[in-house]
Parts: structure tokens; C-alpha cells; sequence
């Protein structure tokens, strides 16, 4: 196995947990559902997307499928896909198929609404469970990959990658490292382009458990052509981050393109939220580009 060291920016997931009481947006009248057509399903309206924000989630209640089936989420004006699709292989009937929101999805839904499409579903409700996750502005896959016993890959679609251009950085927020970390980044998945620090070391780099990737024209250019695979093994994937620098100040523990020693200190929890009278405890320190652990 050839370990791929990449590099980073760290920071560290901003989790804060909330109370997420589902919100149903459709309920069919019949036990059976109705079916689900390339031709649409239910309408979503935007106005009923209004409270959605990154880290919420749709579900759709799926009574029956078949084999070869289909499902995506679509923009309410057809312009493109909200969420990518899924398809039955581990599904057991009736089954609960879940679509979690970026930021910039969740922003897409509240602008145009949406509406479930594909074939051989029969869905009998969809639901919107507000989000139980502080989720980064930047985010463009969030969660907990467990590949700390075993392989896992993390798919990314290619509109997920629409924006990006030279210079971007792709920021991997892990967690739990065990004593063999393996991250293999691919786009365009198998056959597709493997990007490395031992041919690229000027594009990698590392702290702690944060790793980033500075994107080429060539890298930004295909990403948005093929999409993306991360194969991991002996570490956590919580989040992976589509970032500009110096794209405006967020939330996140750092701020990728701030450079100044005479910038304001501020505190974090390993939990990646803000902390104004820090004490007692280990904490994340910032101060312009440069972030540290310390004990207080």
C-alpha cells in the first residue's frame, strides 16, 4: 500500500446537537404511494423549504421498488439535480431513503423548491429533518466515515464541484487518526486522475488532522467534468470542504487565506464552536493563519 500524505488546513467539525422533529412536506392518500416517473413526482414549493439549512435532511418514504430503479431530487426548475441518486441495492422494503443537505443545497431548495424523480419507486411521504450539525458554509460532504478498521470510499458528484477554479483548496476535517492513515483522493474515481503529494508536494499540506489540497486548472477543471472519490482507511472523515481563499470570514476554526500576527485571537472547542472565556480545559487557539492546541 502506498501512503498518500495529504496535505491540509485543518479544522476541526463544528458540531453543536439540536432536537430535529421531522417536518412532513407530502403525504400521499394512499397506502401505496404514488409512483415516481422521470416525468417528476410531488412538488416541493420553495415557500415550504423556507427553514432548510446545510446538515438538515430529506427523507423519502419508499414503500416498493424494483430492480434498476431510480431515485433522484431535482431543482424545482429543472435546472439540475439537488441531490444525487439513489438506487435500491441495500434497500429493504419499505425503507427510509435520506438526502443530506449542503449549505449550497440546502440554499438551492430554499431559492427553487424541488422535486423527486427517477423510476420503479413507489414513495408514500417526504419529510425534512431540520439540521442536528452546525455545518461549515464550505462543506460540500459532511457525516462520519468510519474507515478506521476497514476501506470506504467517499463519492462526490461533479455539480458539487461547479464553482470550483485554480487555486481552491479541498480540505479534508478528520478525526480519531490510527497508527496507519491511508487517504487515497481520485477524480473521476477508478482510472481517473490520482493526485498525490509524492508528484505535487507544493499542492499538499498538513496539521494535526486536518489535510488540504490546492487545486490546478487542470485538477478544478476535471473535478467539475467527473467528480470526485476519497478512499480512506484508518481514519474518520467528518467533513470535506470546497474552499476559496480569502472567499470572506465564516465560522470555521480557520480561515484559510487570513495571514496577520496582529489579527484577534480566538478560542474553539474540539468541537468547532467559539468559546469566549475559554478555561479549564483543551482548546483551539487562532490567530490570523496560524491555529494551535493549548491547555488552559
Amino acid at each position: 500500500m502506498i501512503k498518500n500524505l495529504l496535505a491540509l488546513f485543518l479544522l476541526i467539525s463544528s458540531v453543536a446537537s439540536v432536537c430535529a422533529t421531522p417536518v412532513v412536506l407530502w403525504q400521499s392518500d394512499s397506502p401505496e404511494g404514488v409512483s415516481v416517473s422521470w416525468g417528476g413526482g410531488p412538488v416541493i414549493s420553495a415557500s415550504q423549504c423556507a427553514d432548510f439549512t446545510g446538515g438538515g435532511k430529506i427523507e423519502v418514504s419508499v414503500v416498493s421498488c424494483n430492480s434498476g430503479a431510480v431515485l433522484l431530487l431535482t431543482k424545482g426548475d429543472w435546472s439540475g439535480d439537488l441531490c444525487p441518486a439513489v438506487y435500491p441495492d441495500n434497500l429493504t422494503m419499505p425503507a427510509t431513503v435520506t438526502f443530506s443537505l449542503t449549505p449550497a443545497q440546502a440554499k438551492s431548495a430554499r431559492e427553487l423548491g424541488f422535486i423527486p424523480f427517477g423510476d420503479g419507486y413507489n414513495i408514500s411521504r417526504i419529510s425534512y429533518v431540520p439540521s442536528e450539525t452546525e455545518v461549515d458554509p464550505d462543506a460540500i460532504w459532511f457525516g462520519s466515515e468510519d474507515c478506521r478498521s476497514e476501506w470506504k470510499n467517499i463519492d462526490l458528484s461533479a455539480p458539487l464541484f461547479a464553482d470550483a477554479k485554480a487555486g481552491d483548496k479541498l480540505v479534508f476535517v478528520t478525526s480519531d487518526r490510527g497508527p496507519e492513515v491511508i487517504m487515497q483522493p481520485i477524480i473521476g474515481n477508478w482510472g481517473g486522475i490520482v493526485l498525490n503529494s509524492v508528484d505535487n508536494p507544493e499542492l499538499f499540506t498538513t496539521e494535526g488532522d486536518l489535510i488540504s489540497i490546492t487545486l490546478t486548472d487542470q485538477w478544478a477543471d476535471k473535478l467539475k467534468e467527473k467528480g470526485f472519490v476519497l478512499q480512506a482507511y484508518g481514519v474518520v472523515i467528518n467533513e470535506i470542504r470546497l474552499v476559496t481563499p480569502g472567499g470572506g470570514d465564516t465560522t470555521s476554526i480557520v480561515g484559510i487565506g487570513a495571514d496577520s500576527n496582529d489579527a484577534p485571537v480566538e478560542y474553539f472547542n474540539l468541537n468547532g464552536l467559539r468559546v469566549e472565556n475559554p478555561s479549564n480545559g483543551i482548546f483551539i487557539r487562532r490567530q490570523g493563519d496560524k491555529v494551535t492546541k493549548v491547555a488552559l
